[in-house]
């Protein structure tokens, strides 16, 4: 891996959790608004998946993937460049 990679998260849909899980999960762990995680948990819906904004070292990406899959999501990560 080169150091100057950046990846992006991506979380999937599934028919475990509820919107209110997925935008409790996100807050806590983003410490994102409750709005902007509202809007992530109906994109995850409609759509199947819903990529993190922005893209993250690889290091970071992992983290945050671990951390999502300790919680109950279901979460992947891509390199974009």
């Amino acid at each position: 891996m080169r150091s100057e990679e950046k990846w992006v998260v991506r979380i999937h849909n599934d028919d475990v959790n509820s919107f209110s899980g997925v935008t409790l999960v996100l807050e806590e762990l983003l410490g994102w608004p409750v709005g902007a995680c509202w809007a992530t948990a109906e994109r995850i819906h409609a759509t199947g998946s819903a990529e993190l904004e922005p893209p993250v070292t690889a290091p970071e990406a992992e983290n945050t993937v671990a951390a999502l899959q300790i919680r109950g999501l279901r979460a992947t990560l891509r390199c974009v460049g």
